[in-house]
This record gives structure tokens, sequence and C-alpha cells, in this order.
């Protein structure tokens, strides 16, 4: 009787030393979650914000290599939501949007058999055709993880890397943020898209001299390299007869057309595009047209006769001074 006693007040001993070491070696982070304690002022644990977005995507741990951590990520965030990049859901002219999703939401995106790369159709395997459709509902956008690769912890990395493969998670390395954004803004043989091809006093530029990276938003004076309010005498032409005209329909290069914006009224340029479609072996047509598009090839010299010229549709007079 005796013998089992100790057994049970050695049992009872060993547990009680067990619970005192789990207790003790608790990490003050640790602590601080399970007390409810957060680093993100809008109480998202890890400082996930996935307001106004489309997918749960975002960051699941809030540590930053090489930056201050939660804050940065923070700030990326919060400029995100405001971005493009926020909210990409589209449909085309059929009500389809598989096709779009390779740039609007490459996490949906599903290849048909002419999209995969010529050594996979060694095996001689079929490919069903995808679901043209993707609702709103399962739309993933553009996501930090579409960017930006993540360690086995969850942590987001400051790198920029690209998300070649969606399906297996499988990333490929850029050289540059232009060459990250052109994956998907390089918009050759794809209809009703402008080009972006920078040039003229641009021309060396990278994508982000001038749109920042996570709010992908700007102006020529937003980013001090043309501040409106510190020219050192007043320029020809900016003034009030040209402030309902864009930088771009004045100073472009490239030789787009202009006119006004129907719906803003601001004179703006408009970009050509042109698609080639293949009807048979050997045999192709060519669509193109024009749509709305800032050009990026950019001079500081001005032709005024592309507006100003004598009969102008626009009514506009063709006796002005060339600055």
């Amino acid at each position: 009787m005796k013998k089992i006693r100790i057994g049970q007040l050695i049992v009872i001993l060993s547990l009680t030393i067990l619970m005192l070491l789990v207790v003790g070696c608790q990490s003050p982070e640790s602590q601080s979650v399970s007390n409810g304690d957060s680093a993100d002022p809008q109480g998202n644990q890890g400082g996930e914000n996935n307001q106004g977005s489309q997918s749960g995507d975002g960051p699941k741990n809030t540590e930053a290599v090489g930056g201050s951590g939660t804050d940065l990520l923070i700030v990326a965030q919060q400029e995100w939501e405001k971005s493009p990049h926020a909210s990409t859901f589209v449909v085309d002219d059929k009500n389809q949007n598989n096709t779009c999703a390779r740039c609007h939401a490459p996490k949906n995106w599903m290849p048909t058999l002419e999209d995969i790369p010529e050594s996979c159709k060694a095996c001689k395997f079929e490919l069903e055709d995808p679901p043209p459709f993707i609702s709103e509902n399962e739309w993933s956008g553009m996501t930090c993880l579409v960017c930006h690769e993540e360690d086995k912890k969850g942590v987001i990395q400051p790198e920029v890397m690209w998300l070649e493969i969606p399906a297996l998670e499988e990333y490929a390395s850029v050289e540059t943020y232009t060459d990250l954004c052109l994956k998907c803004h390089d918009t050759t043989n794809v209809p009703n898209h402008g080009e972006v091809s920078v040039g003229g006093d641009h021309a060396g530029m990278l994508c982000t001299d001038c749109h920042p990276p996570h709010s992908t938003i700007t102006t020529c004076d937003s980013v001090d390299c043309h501040p409106a309010d510190q020219a050192p005498e007043p320029i020809q032409g900016h003034d009030d007869f040209h402030q309902n005209v864009s930088c771009a329909a004045c100073h472009d290069s490239a030789g787009w057309d202009v006119g006004i914006d129907e719906e803003s009224g601001v004179w703006i340029t408009y970009s050509p595009w042109s698609q080639e479609i293949i009807i048979a072996e050997g045999d192709s047509i060519i669509n193109s047209g024009m749509v709305p598009f800032a050009s990026h090839d950019i001079v500081k010299a001005v032709n005024c006769d592309r507006c100003h010229f004598a009969d102008n549709e626009w009514g506009l007079t063709a006796d002005v001074e060339t600055p």
C-alpha cells in the first residue's frame, strides 16, 4: 500500500515540475500574443489587413528581413490597398476572364495546351480547357505573394521575385523592378491595352523611379522630379488655357494621337495596339485600334502643331508660338 502511495506522489511531483518548466519556457512574444496584444494598430495579428482587397494572401508574418519589421509591412499594405493592384477583377466582352487572370490574378490563371512550354508537350498528355470565367469571390488579384516570396515561417521577403508557376509556388528571379513590372505590363499582342515604352528623356529610368512600388500611382510633379511650384519663372504653355491638358499630351515624342478623354475632359494620349490572330497554319489576321493611355516616351521639347494646325477638329487656333 505504501509503495502505491509513494508511486502516486512521484507521478504528481513529476507533473508539477513539468508544468513549471513549460510555463517558464514561454517567450515574451508568445505571452503577448496569448494576452491578445498585437503589433498591428488595427487589431489584426501579424499585421494582416485585407480590407478592400480580394484575397487573404496578405502578410502572414510581420517580420521583414533587412527592414524594420511590422511598420514597413503595414505601410506597404496600406499603400497597396489604395492601388490599382488591389482591385484587378475584370471580364472581357464575352464575359470571360481566365486569359485576363494571367496578369490580373496569376494564382487563378489556368493555362491551355497552347500556353504551356513545348518541352511539356513531349509527354503527349491531354489538358482540358480551363473554365473561361472566374468569379469575383474566387479572384485572388495581385497580392504580396505575386512579387514577393515568403519563407517556411511565412515571413515575406523584401527582395522582388516573380511567381512564375503559381500552381507549384515556383518563383523566378528578376534583374530590376522594370523586369518585374514587364512580366505583366508588356502588352505585346494584347488587345485594348496601352503600350509601356519608356523613351525620350526618360530612357533608362526604372518604373519605380516614378511609380511607388506599392501604391503605383504617380503624377509628373509628385516625385520631386518636376515640382510645379519651384519653377524659376513662368513656363510657356503651363497656363490656364492648358489646365486640362495632361503632361503627356504635349510632351509625348512617340507621335501618338491626342484628344479629349470623354470621361474626364482632359487632353490625353492614345496608345496604338495590335493583335495577331492565327486562323490557320501560316495564316493570320491583324486587329488594331487605339486606347487611352499615358505615353511614357517623354521629352521636354513640345510640338504645338500636333494640335494647333489649320482646320483642326477641335477649333483650336493655328497661330501659336512654339516654346
